[in-house]
């Protein structure tokens, strides 16, 4: 697939929402959420993410909430290229089982995204997680419970 079409893709699926919404429940999450001895994946998690395809990565910060005993809301916000920026939230099934959690979720980010899915394994402190868009990327994502909320 082409660099440009992939930059489309990526940058399409980072704009979808404003960041004043990810902004929001960043800096409002930092004293709900315990950062040390959490029960479950709930909370805030920073890292990156890397294309297999491009090669291309940026940071990557992630609230995650729980709304409902089998679905958790990942909301995302990534850089790419260290210039753009942007945000997307997927709402995902999650299993748990001994402080393993597993989850998996799809997103249609219409015309410019396509059908983008998501899945991955959690423990307390590490989230690693592989994505695909029908427009032809995937990679991974790594994220850890940043040692101070930023």
């Amino acid at each position: 697939m082409p660099t440009g079409r992939i930059f489309i893709t990526f940058s399409a699926l980072l704009l979808l929402s404003g960041c004043t919404g990810f902004h929001y429940q960043w800096l409002h999450s930092k004293g709900h959420f315990p950062q040390s001895g959490p029960a479950d994946i709930e909370g805030l998690w920073s890292g990156s993410w890397e294309s297999s395809t491009t090669k291309h990565s940026g940071k990557l910060r992630c609230v995650v909430r729980k709304a409902s005993p089998d679905s958790y809301s990942f909301h995302y916000r990534a850089t790419w290229a260290r210039i753009i920026s942007g945000n997307f939230k997927i709402n995902c099934t999650v299993n748990s089982d001994n402080e393993k959690w597993r989850f998996s979720g799809k997103k249609n980010l219409g015309i410019l995204g396509g059908k983008f899915s998501h899945h991955g394994t959690a423990s307390l402190n590490e989230i690693q997680a592989t994505y695909h868009s029908e427009q032809g990327d995937e990679g991974t994502f790594e994220l850890h419970r940043p040692a101070k909320p930023q």
